[in-house]
């Protein structure tokens, strides 16, 4: 069991992978297919470099979302957590669909919801640097007691069997 945790997180990969792979995979087919149906007749250079870029863009999410799944499923090993594996890049898989299907349907304006990848990466960067608001705990001391406090009693007395094993055998 020398790479248990490198086969762990490699399963939890291929599960992503074969679960996220034909769903993408599809909705960047069926926006393709609308945009050549609806659009043929108008389609500018502006929108030809944004198609390009949305299905950049899905793709970027997909192997976010995949790689961050396989790394929460590494550090999580409960199978009841009620948070998604995926976090941001699930988010913008989802906004890239809107922008998608709304600028194919509704109108161009949704292109402007592009916007918020920025925006949301800029407030993430500042609460990593800055801790947040003022007034309101920051992310690291908010996972710091987190972290403690998830830590049960049994695990505690398994880790302290384990330490007292480790010191027989030396």
């Amino acid at each position: 069991m020398a790479n248990a945790a490198a086969k762990k997180s490699a399963a939890a990969r291929q599960s992503a992978s074969s679960t996220y792979l034909p769903i993408v995979a599809a909705l960047n087919l069926l926006y393709v297919i609308l945009i050549a149906t609806n659009k043929r007749a108008s389609l500018t250079t502006f929108q030809c470099i944004m198609v390009v870029t949305l299905v950049g863009l899905s793709y970027l999410s997909y192997r976010g979302v995949v790689d961050n799944h396989a790394n929460q499923d590494f550090k999580n090993n409960k199978k009841s957590d009620d948070a998604l594996a995926g976090g941001a890049f699930l988010d913008m898989l989802g906004l890239v669909s809107v922008v998608q299907f709304g600028s194919v349907l509704l109108s161009d304006k949704f292109y402007w919801l592009l916007l918020l990848i920025p925006t949301v990466g800029g407030w993430k960067l500042y609460s990593t640097v800055k801790g947040g608001l003022p007034g309101m705990p920051n992310a690291t001391s908010a996972a710091a007691s987190s972290d403690n406090e998830q830590v049960s009693e049994k695990d505690i007395e398994k880790r302290q069997k384990r330490a007292e094993r480790r010191r027989r055998k030396w």
